[in-house]
Order: structure tokens, then C-alpha cells, then sequence
């Protein structure tokens, strides 16, 4: 007669020892995959950081470029207004006198040139939640105050210059018939400057001293504004060493 041997079902009881084993390596899988995870993060961060730093300095070194160009240009305009002031009020029923005159306002009183910060990254920096991407606190401030003096210094007056240059061209115009500037970019405007011409429609003394009067204060604010674009300009250089050796990035 053939037995058939049931197979013993019971196991045998773990020892706590086992258990506390598989406890503990379960444990350690999951710590080391928190903390594979966190450096993961940590290390994507730090690259996502660094690009924004790199796009700030783009930006800072695109804004030092063009304001280099724009002080050259407020300087010829500054030159420009001297001599314009220097043309006797007494003098302008001279025709030769208001060709000089005409050629002055139609040179250096129909085209405004203002700075305009780069804010790309600091956009998406804002986008990207503030600037929680940036972990060092002195990076922050540093940028905060670059950024402050942009708008508290360097915009403020470059709108209030705005506003006293527009309030000039205004003047202008109640005393002589301003051109209307060409779209091209040739030697048009040269064209337009009459000669043997009577441009002034008024030849009010009151008048024109208020008009020399602004011309004046245009300058002074034009020459304070060209200070805060210097100012600004060293700032940007020093902002782009800073951010290039706490970064490590190579300034070229």
C-alpha cells in the first residue's frame, strides 16, 4: 500500500533577531534612497542656479555694451545743447542765426536716448518662484541692491530728465516749426536744414529766455543722468566679477 507523505505546512518561526534584520535593511533602502533623492535635488539646484547666474551675467554684459554706446551719444548731445545755448537770443532774426538754431533742434531736441535694464532673468527668476533658486543670502542682497539703484537712481532720473526734454521740444515749437524726422537713416536730416529760411514763427523775448531757461535745466539733468549711467556701468562690472568668482564661471 502506497503512503503519500503530506508536506509539513507549519513554518518555522522567525527568530526576532531575522526580523529585526529585515526591519533594518528596509530602513536602510529607503534612508539611502531619501538621500540619493535629496543630493539628486540638490545637485539639480545647484545647476539650475548657476544658469540663472549666467543669464543674469549675459544680461549685466549685453546692458554694459549698449551703455557704453548711449554715453557716447548723451555726451555728443550734451555738446550739442553747449552750443545751442551759446547762439545769442538777441540774434535770431538773423536768418543765418536760425539755420544754426534750426540745425541744433533738429539735431539734438527731436531724439531721447534712455537707458533700459536687461530684466530677463530676473523675470524668470521671479517666474520661478522669487529667488528661492538662490541659496547664498549675499548673492540675494548684492542683486537686490544692483537692481534698487537701477530703478531708484538711474530710472528716477532718467524719467525726470525725460519729462523737462519733452517739456523743451514743447517750447521749441511754440517758436519755430520743428521738423518732422525722416525713417531713414542716411544724411536726410542734414537735408532738412534750411538755409536763408525764416523758421521762427514768434519772436516772443519772454518767450525764448524760458526756453533757454529749460534748455539749461536740461542740461543739468542730462549731465546728472550720464553720472548715474557711469555709476551704474561700474556697478555692472563689478556685479559680473563678483557673480563670475562666487560662481566660478569663467568672464570672458
Amino acid at each position: 500500500m502506497e503512503v503519500h507523505h503530506h508536506p509539513d505546512l507549519h513554518h518555522k518561526k522567525k527568530k526576532w533577531k531575522e526580523y529585526l534584520l529585515e526591519f533594518l535593511m528596509i530602513f536602510l533602502a529607503v534612508t539611502l534612497g531619501f538621500f540619493a533623492e535629496t543630493i539628486r535635488e540638490k545637485i539639480s539646484e545647484k545647476h539650475r542656479e548657476k544658469d540663472y547666474i549666467i543669464g543674469l551675467i549675459n544680461n549685466i554684459q549685453n546692458d554694459t555694451s549698449e551703455l557704453k554706446g548711449l554715453i557716447k551719444r548723451n555726451d555728443l548731445e550734451l555738446r550739442g545743447i553747449d552750443s545751442l545755448m551759446k547762439i545769442s537770443k538777441n540774434k535770431f532774426t538773423n536768418l543765418l542765426i536760425q539755420d544754426s538754431m534750426f540745425f541744433y533742434a533738429l539735431q539734438y531736441t527731436q531724439t531721447l536716448f534712455l537707458f533700459q535694464f536687461n530684466d530677463l532673468t530676473l523675470v524668470q527668476l521671479r517666474n520661478a518662484g522669487g529667488f528661492s533658486v538662490i541659496h547664498r543670502q549675499e548673492i540675494i542682497d548684492s542683486i537686490g541692491l544692483f537692481y534698487s539703484f537701477y530703478q531708484t537712481a538711474l530710472k528716477f532720473n532718467g524719467n525726470y530728465y525725460n519729462e523737462y526734454y519733452n517739456k523743451m521740444v514743447q517750447f521749441a515749437a511754440q517758436v519755430m516749426d520743428l521738423p518732422v524726422i525722416p525713417l531713414t537713416t542716411d544724411d536726410s536730416l542734414l537735408k532738412m536744414v534750411p538755409h536763408h529760411v525764416e523758421v521762427f514763427t514768434r519772436y516772443d523775448m519772454t518767450l525764448l529766455r524760458e526756453l533757454y531757461s529749460i534748455i539749461r535745466y536740461v542740461k543739468g539733468c542730462l549731465l546728472f543722468y550720464m553720472k548715474q549711467e557711469k555709476t551704474y556701468g561700474e556697478m555692472a562690472e563689478r556685479m559680473i566679477d563678483y557673480l563670475a568668482k562666487k560662481y566660478d564661471i569663467k568672464n570672458e
